[in-house]
């Protein structure tokens, strides 16, 4: 059964509190960073062969050993430089993190050195920039606001003005009266595209006997029946 873990070649490293948030100086940063590019340990030689450093200055040398960045010893004339495990930690937050004030031009080849890693190591993963950078979504068109025809405001104006003292149910015949100027067919489509919405509700009279002439006249015919009485619930 699989186990799962990080990945085999990964290595999870634990940060020394006390060199979290460093402020470190341009030349220390590129002497971590030129380090990242020569796979943890380099001489002043390939300093100078990478980004111009003829040397490791006293500053940079203070700022490494007191906060166990990197290591030195000697190694023929020179020195080698190794990168410890904080000086891991801190070269990745240098690259999370926010531009550096006054990067130099020797900040820049290195930061090329690296850029030219990452590029490598893309096409190791058969990977591409656009799989780094993917194209934002589109957000989705806003929903078009449903416009409202001037008989159905004048269907939903009429409403409230028909309705009697205790009863929801405005009779078609009513509504037609009071909305005489309106072509029935107008009026009839109006109402069948509301009710297939379910923005209304048509129902037939249930006591069929009370139907006069003119509120046989007034129903709308929908769905292989008549009705006659609309309802309409606030928005």
């Amino acid at each position: 059964m699989p186990v799962s873990g990080p990945h085999p070649c990964s290595v999870v490293l634990e940060r020394n509190p006390r060199v979290s948030e460093l402020q470190l100086s341009i030349p220390t940063i590129n002497l971590l960073l030129a380090l990242v590019h020569l796979r943890g340990s380099g001489t002043t030689t390939d300093f100078k062969e990478l980004y111009g450093a003829e040397s490791v200055g006293k500053g940079e040398l203070k700022e490494i050993t007191e906060h166990g960045l990197v290591k030195r010893h000697k190694e023929g004339r020179g020195y080698r430089y190794k990168l410890t495990d904080d000086g891991r930690l801190e070269a990745r937050r240098l690259l999370r993190g926010a531009r550096p004030e006054k990067v130099s031009v020797r900040t820049a080849r290195v930061l090329w050195a690296i850029a030219n890693d990452l590029s490598a190591h893309l096409d190791r993963i058969g990977a591409e920039f656009a799989d780094v950078y993917p194209a934002e979504e589109p957000e989705p068109p806003a929903a078009p606001e449903t416009a409202v025809s001037e008989t159905e405001a004048a269907i939903r104006e009429a409403y409230p003005n028909l309705l009697g003292p205790v009863n929801e149910w405005v009779p078609l015949r009513h509504l037609r009266e009071h909305l005489a100027d309106i072509d029935r067919d107008e009026l009839d489509k109006t109402l069948t595209e509301l009710f297939g919405a379910h923005e209304i509700v048509l129902i037939p009279e249930s006591n069929q006997k009370t139907l006069t002439e003119a509120d046989r006249e007034a129903a709308v015919w929908i769905g292989g029946r008549y009705l006659h009485l609309l309802a309409i619930e606030a928005r």
